[in-house]
């Protein structure tokens, strides 16, 4: 109703993105921006979509600006910031962000963002035991899953790949879940697996 209201947008912008169409979500959320560009609540919801137009550097350089201009950010920018610091390959920034939260405030990803940005820092008892306890609450989740949720851009594909496997989650979806995708993302090694005659190892 109101074409200068700048979180209108920004909300538009982010419920486009999380049915996939991200082309349209991108710009809705840079008129967001380009109307409130000193606004820490437009630039918060810009940081968790950056990664998903594929921008996880400018996703990380928003949460810095966000500090700056709000040094008392609320606990539920966490949310936002996490993912970002975590895409964006700044993994110890993403593990301080989910250490002001408390973990029955997790959801599936803020449990694959501290899985995985533990085992990329080497501290693989820590990732383990996060992996054991996110299993235990999403025993269906592998890297497959994850790579397959609606919209995820390639660098976000790519920084579960790169990260999750050494956390421990394990790689392939089962056939009933890749039954519910009309064109799923594969593993090589899942679809090498599937491949190989029956009775083979």
């Amino acid at each position: 109703l109101d074409p200068s209201d700048a979180e209108a947008h920004a909300v538009f912008g982010m419920s486009l993105s999380q049915k996939g169409d991200n082309a349209r979500a991108k710009a809705e959320l840079d008129t967001a921006l380009r109307l409130a560009p000193g606004s820490s609540e437009i630039l918060t919801f810009y940081t968790g979509f950056a990664a998903r137009f594929n921008e996880p550097e400018r996703g990380a350089q928003m949460v810095d600006q966000v500090m700056r201009l709000d040094p008392n950010y609320p606990m539920w920018t966490s949310n936002f910031f996490a993912p970002a610091y975590f895409m964006a390959g700044r993994y110890e920034d993403a593990l301080k962000m989910l250490e002001r939260m408390t973990p029955n405030n997790y959801d599936k990803w803020k449990w694959v963002v501290l899985s995985s940005s533990l085992a990329a820092l080497g501290r693989m008892d820590e990732a383990n035991a996060s992996v054991r306890e996110t299993l235990k609450q999403y025993p269906d989740l592998t890297v497959e899953s994850m790579i397959n949720e609606v919209g995820l851009s390639t660098k976000e594909r790519s920084r579960f790949i790169e990260t999750m496997p050494l956390a421990g989650f394990p790689a392939c979806a089962k056939p009933e879940a890749l039954a519910k995708l009309a064109k799923p993302v594969r593993l090589s090694e899942c679809e090498a697996g599937e491949a190989k005659p029956l009775g083979q190892p």
